[in-house]
């Protein structure tokens, strides 16, 4: 099956779940993070994803799933044990124009959710197509080693710089040169090691009119 990448903003958006165990545990966590209007249908949940229920902003509805909850759905996630519900979820949503991803069922889904790493507005995601999810677990902990924090505090001061230099820069070419140098690994892992030095160096980089307006160095 071919894939076309792409992130889903899903902020106001309303996400169903329907299950309550590992699986939409394991959904929820990420989604509680996207500002989405979620909510859970199932019998009964395990106690991660009650404490999930107290602590977010979650619609859960304790019964078995109907037909009338994927009303205004963006996204359904069928997460139930049960694959004949799966089925017949993922079988509605179609008809309804509603992306869905089922957990234990690649061909009927219309989306599938790919393991995650995260640095801020580092986004690094992972996925082999259904073959084989357990390599997707051990490549995000590899890369979650390889990519620590000072990527997350480089796009947060990247945030900043980068309009600074578009106002401030009028040539093309030296902006193109001024954003090429910032894009060295080198230079991010060093914030890693001694933060101060990375500074200097980025300071190193950029013109002085766009250091004087800089506030987070």
């Amino acid at each position: 099956m071919e894939l076309y990448p792409v992130n889903l903003r899903l902020k106001n958006q309303k996400v169903l779940i329907v299950g309550g165990g590992k699986v939409a545990y394991r959904k929820l966590k990420r989604l509680v993070t996207t500002e989405a209007k979620i909510e859970l249908v199932s019998p009964k949940v395990i106690d991660p994803v009650k404490e999930l229920i107290k602590q977010e902003e979650i619609n859960y509805k304790q019964r078995e799933f109907l037909e009338l909850d994927l009303e205004s759905s963006f996204l359904v996630i069928a997460a139930t044990d049960q694959s004949g519900l799966n089925q017949r979820i993922a079988q509605l949503a179609e008809q309804e124009g509603i992306l869905a991803n089922v957990i234990d069922n690649l061909e009927l889904s219309t989306c599938t959710l790919p393991a995650v790493v995260e640095r801020g507005d580092l986004l690094i995601t992972i996925a082999t197509n259904g073959s084989l999810p357990a390599l997707s677990r051990q490549l995000r902990l590899k890369l979650e080693e390889e990519f620590g924090p000072e990527f997350a505090f480089f796009l947060e001061l990247l945030a900043e710089i980068r309009p600074l230099v578009i106002d401030k820069i009028d040539q093309e070419e030296q902006r193109r040169e001024i954003f090429r140098r910032l894009a060295d690994l080198e230079l991010i892992e060093q914030l890693g090691v001694d933060r101060s030095v990375g500074i200097e160096e980025i300071k190193q980089i950029l013109p002085e009119q766009v250091i004087n307006e800089l506030e987070l160095i």
